[in-house]
């Protein structure tokens, strides 16, 4: 069997598993049409249909039952010769693939991505950014195998290893009169120009029962998920962010002050209860439970 018909194996592994064909072309990172047109092409190959289509649902067919079985045990054995050969070569071979929010990514992942590549020359990483609750549902669907998430939060169905405790700030800039207080209550926000998260992210979700829990209805002037502006807003003091600590720590020009009530942010790398993942992912879980003590 050539590359090609792997490659095919692979895709029609994922249409199979996700029942929907943009979003097997999404995890592949593929354009739906090839994806398509690589399952036809298999079951031209084949003499037979592997999926039942219609306009509403997507399901397998009993010889597609057959063949998803048999091409998960080829390509598993592909894969694990490919880690033998990299045994032999004293190298861990292969990719890591996690999904993480943008604050943790930007201020957390680096260190613990850094340190991990450095002693596995022969491994690469893909890290693509989602809030904490998309990500969450993301593994319950078996669209990824690691995602960071809020490990308050309860995940009956997920294994959760503890990397950062962090406590909730308000972000100012230099010239905010918030910025030497010890503390500032969510009542005294409902003036202040804010900038902020996107409703998916943990962060949002927290600062939003904060204040209506108080009846404080707070002057939101920006709403996205990309940090990098809502960094410069704030330097530029255009208004003040809920953030993480590590946020203030690390971009010079912004200061955190506490918040009262205080909301304390366990963060933390999750996978799916009973989900085989790959070796580079399961390396990298096994690393971070040995060396990484939760910070707090």
């Amino acid at each position: 069997m050539d590359s090609m018909d792997l490659r095919k194996l692979e895709i029609f592994v994922q249409v199979a598993r996700l029942k929907n064909f943009s979003k097997a072309a999404q995890v592949l990172h593929m354009a739906q049409p090839p994806v398509s047109i690589a399952v036809r092409k298999l079951e031209e190959e084949l003499g037979t249909e592997l999926l039942i289509r219609d306009k509403r649902t997507l399901a397998l067919t009993h010889e597609g039952e057959t063949v998803l079985a048999q091409a998960e045990v080829i390509l598993r054995q592909v894969e694990d010769l490919k880690e033998t050969v990299g045994d032999y070569q004293g190298l861990l071979r292969g990719e890591l693939n996690l999904a993480c929010p943008a604050m943790a990514g930007t201020y957390l992942l680096p260190q613990l991505l850094g340190e991990f590549l450095d002693l596995h020359s022969g491994l690469t990483a893909a890290v693509t950014q989602a809030g904490t609750h998309k990500i969450e549902q993301l593994l319950l669907n078996d669209e990824i195998e690691l995602g960071v998430v809020t490990s308050l939060e309860d995940h009956k169905n997920l294994d959760v290893v503890p990397l950062v405790t962090e406590t909730m700030m308000l972000c100012v800039g230099s010239e905010s009169p918030f910025r030497d207080r010890r503390s500032v209550a969510v009542s005294e926000l409902a003036a202040v120009p804010m900038i902020l998260y996107e409703r998916d992210y943990f962060i949002r979700k927290s600062f939003d029962v904060m204040c209506e829990d108080r009846g404080v209805e707070p002057d939101i002037r920006l709403q996205t998920n990309y940090l990098p502006l809502i960094s410069k807003l704030v330097k530029q003091n255009h208004g003040a962010t809920v953030g993480l600590k590590m946020m203030a720590q690390q971009e010079p020009g912004i200061h955190a002050v506490p918040l009262e009530p205080a909301i304390s942010v366990n963060l933390g790398i999750a996978r799916r209860k009973g989900r085989t993942i790959s070796r580079a992912n399961q390396a990298f879980i096994d690393w971070l439970v040995s060396v990484n003590d939760p910070v707090v």
